[in-house]
């Protein structure tokens, strides 16, 4: 038997699609359409989701497994796991999430058997109309705002070093243990105290 399924966003009417599959076909197979049509960005996490009658998520259906115990894992593998092992009249509805990080999802609902043309090659896309979502919450190009600029970055450092310089007074003000010297940084320059006439004298002082 060869399914048809209809694609479409969970909030809204203005994106529609819709792909036809063979039973024995795939969920690897469903993703790697749906990545192909909407022209994504294949190397990116994707999940089917079973949905209940109530609308609630139930098994996952991933691209791998990521459980660290695979043999006691629930989730099960798109690549080997075909459309007709899910697909029945207890899970006809689906959801497909393309962007975890921002939780968007497609809607993916059975939509009745497909008659395939002789010319077909299953997985086939019927119809894809409107507007199609951007894969992630982010799109070429856009600031993800990790990043300062040369300026900001500028502006910073110069504000802490003002900060830092106002604490510390390398200055000839009175009562400063560091004393008036030549190189202006508190270290005596080189130089001996001006009470003394000469170095031998100064010596003998002390």
């Amino acid at each position: 038997m060869n399914y048809r399924f209809e694609i479409s966003l969970p909030d809204s009417s203005e994106f529609r699609c819709e792909i036809a599959i063979a039973g024995e076909q795939t969920f690897q197979q469903l993703h790697d359409k749906i990545v192909e049509v909407l022209e994504y960005d294949a190397s990116q996490m994707a999940s089917f989701y079973m949905v209940d009658k109530m609308g609630n998520r139930g098994k996952e259906i991933a691209l791998m497994d990521m459980s660290e115990d695979e043999e006691e894992s629930d989730t099960l593998v798109m690549d080997s796991t075909t459309i007709a092992e899910v697909i029945s009249p207890s899970c006809i509805e689906l959801e497909y999430v393309y962007d975890f990080f921002n939780n968007k999802y497609f809607k993916v609902e059975y939509a009745g058997e497909y008659i395939a043309d002789s010319a077909d090659i299953l997985p086939v896309c019927v119809y894809c109309d409107g507007n199609i979502p951007e894969q992630s919450g982010f799109g070429p190009g856009e600031d993800w705002g990790f990043e300062k600029s040369d300026e900001e970055y500028d502006d910073s450092f110069m504000e802490e070093f003002n900060d830092y310089s106002d604490e510390r007074d390398f200055g000839d003000d009175e009562g400063d243990d560091y004393g008036d010297d030549e190189d202006g940084y508190g270290r005596g320059g080189g130089r001996y105290d001006d009470r003394y006439e000469s170095i031998d004298d100064y010596l003998d002082k002390l």
